[in-house]
């Protein structure tokens, strides 16, 4: 392109632009402008009450001493100032953190929980901003830490919450990685402590192996190690199966025996898919006691299973009544 052209396209940008309705719309724009930074002026000269975030650490923590919970990492502290001033903290000013000493709170004992003054960090914060600024709340209002020194125990882990599966499935285990954990606390609140919750796990239509990282349940005083652990959920399918019981009799005298119509009856139930082949007819029991056929006024008796294997669900019998006869085998 041209010197020619380049004056030709200027020039027609300019006239686009001065026209009498582009012009107006200049000039509003520039007295927007204009208001807009007055009335940025007048409220930054106002007062107005903002939150400060101010680091907090704990310091002169001896090394054979554990901090089982710290102090909190920042305090939220509500200021009241001119616009300004505020203005000033929330980006120009970087805070030092307040530092509370370890030595002047800690008594030397096994372990403890211990309260910082309040007055004294308020004090320490006053410092941090200008004469003109007032402090109006520092969050959180009660400040603390715990400690021990070494003083552990291993614990088990045990999953809190709610686990589901969708129709036709059950859970067949959960486990955690550790299974166990070093517990860290005072010791009065050690000695309460007999297992670890992981935080609230909750889920619902499982249809496959899941697993799922928590933290450890929260509580004051008290530290882990580790501080979290992988909770695996394992599912199964259930499928029906269906076996052949016999009836056996109990406590019958020698001379006498027990006839059933029929001998067998079929037990049917519900067992995980992984488990299909591993329960047999052996593992269910269908007994009838003497005692019971001498109180039955009926001509059937009603059966019952008096063992089932751990893990079936659901279980039927048919037929859920037999006929029965007490047969005499040989002279009392």
């Amino acid at each position: 392109m041209d010197k020619y052209q380049l004056q030709r396209k200027w020039i027609k940008i300019k006239d686009s632009l001065f026209n009498k309705k582009n012009r107006e719309l200049l000039v509003f724009f520039v007295f927007f402008c204009i208001s807009s930074v007055f009335w940025l002026l007048q409220t930054l000269n106002e007062s107005f009450d903002t939150e400060i975030a101010v680091p907090m650490r704990l310091t002169n923590v001896p090394s054979d001493v554990v901090i089982t919970t710290d102090l909190p990492e920042e305090l939220k502290v509500t200021v009241h100032d001119k616009g300004t001033v505020l203005m000033r903290y929330l980006y120009a000013q970087k805070f030092n953190p307040i530092l509370v000493n370890y030595d002047e709170y800690s008594s030397g004992g096994v372990g403890e929980r211990v309260s910082v003054d309040a007055l004294d960090v308020r004090r320490v914060l006053q410092s941090s901003f200008m004469p003109s600024t007032k402090i109006v709340s520092v969050k959180p209002d009660t400040l603390e830490f715990f400690y021990n020194r070494g003083e552990h125990k291993r614990l088990p882990v045990r999953v809190a919450g709610v686990i589901e599966t969708i129709p036709q499935y059950y859970l067949r285990d959960v486990s955690c990685i550790p299974d166990s954990v070093d517990v860290y606390a005072p010791p009065y609140i050690l000695d309460t402590m007999t297992a670890v919750y992981s935080q609230t796990l909750y889920i619902t239509d499982l249809a496959d192996k899941c697993e799922e990282r928590k933290p450890l349940k929260v509580q004051k005083g008290v530290k882990y190690e580790p501080d979290n652990v992988r909770i695996l959920m394992d599912v199964d399918v259930y499928t029906e199966k269906t076996v052949e019981v016999p009836i056996v009799g109990v406590n019958f005298p020698a001379s006498k025996d027990l006839r059933t119509f029929p001998s067998k009856v079929s037990v049917t139930f519900r067992v995980g898919s992984s488990r299909y082949k591993s329960i047999t007819a052996d593992d269910f029991v269908l007994a009838v006691t003497y005692e019971e056929l001498l109180k039955n006024k009926y001509s059937k008796y009603k059966l019952h299973l008096w063992k089932t294997p751990p893990g079936v669900t659901s279980v039927r019998i048919h037929p859920a009544e037999v006929d029965y006869l007490i047969e005499q085998t040989m002279e009392e």
